[in-house]
């Protein structure tokens, strides 16, 4: 094996249109495997068909985000997040909508993936945070306990000095930072993003290195839009100044 090449994708958040523009990118770029972050569904109304492509994928491996546990939390009636009240009735249409085929797939998603490539350990999670709170209910908040991206605070999570390189999404900002010998790198959400740009990152990984490519792919953002002003969702207005 020579180079092992791996892309990340993360924040679809209901983005059909951004998502096929990526992934038909990524098929023209010989990638071995993909690594989903999390957040797929959310924020934009295309739950069903993003999760049915990406389920139907057979070199994917996808782990949870915050919407994604906070519509499950919906659906089985369990507390939700306090701090997120006023965002219920949005994912409670979701949840209303989500094909029932999809919930054993969401609600079987690791929170976490470790690997190892050659002598390179790679860590991918929806966003860093103490090991403790890594299984913690939606309920609890886990994603925002750790604070905005920066060296500072993610030097202080304890057990992640071992891994070469840290994958996280959440942030809907592209990052790239290095803290300690850990590369931290976020390719930005791929679905929430003002210009006309699905973001993705792909990893190329050797025996001795390992290179970040930040990735920019053209798709119909006006096409998107135009059929999200057409969609009664709750908090569309909120939804659509995401894209002004």
């Amino acid at each position: 094996m020579g180079i092992y090449r791996i892309a990340v994708i993360t924040d679809i958040h209901g983005n059909i249109y951004a998502l096929n523009a990526a992934l038909n990118d990524i098929k023209s770029k010989s990638v071995d495997y993909i690594y989903c972050l999390g957040d797929m569904i959310g924020i934009g109304p295309y739950t069903n068909e993003v999760l049915d492509v990406l389920f139907e994928l057979n070199n994917i491996e996808i782990i949870t985000g915050n919407h994604d546990e906070a519509v499950l939390a919906i659906l089985k009636k369990e507390p939700y997040p306090k701090s997120r009240v006023d965002v219920m009735p949005h994912h409670e249409w979701i949840g209303e909508r989500i094909d029932d085929s999809h919930i054993p797939e969401l609600e079987k998603l690791p929170c976490v993936i470790n690997l190892t490539i050659y002598h390179h350990h790679l860590h991918f999670i929806h966003y860093p945070m103490q090991q403790k709170l890594r299984q913690a209910h939606i309920s609890e908040d886990p994603f925002d306990v750790t604070g905005l991206p920066s060296p500072e605070k993610f030097s202080v999570i304890n057990d992640l000095d071992d891994f070469s390189l840290v994958c996280f999404g959440h942030d809907h900002s592209n990052h790239q930072f290095k803290c300690k010998n850990t590369t931290f790198f976020n390719s930005g959400s791929l679905g929430c993003y003002n210009q006309p740009y699905a973001r993705y990152g792909i990893i190329d990984i050797d025996k001795k290195d390992y290179h970040i490519w930040q990735q920019y792919v053209p798709y119909d953002l006006d096409t998107f839009v135009s059929e999200l002003r057409k969609v009664s969702i709750p908090r569309k207005e909120i939804i659509l100044s995401i894209y002004d």
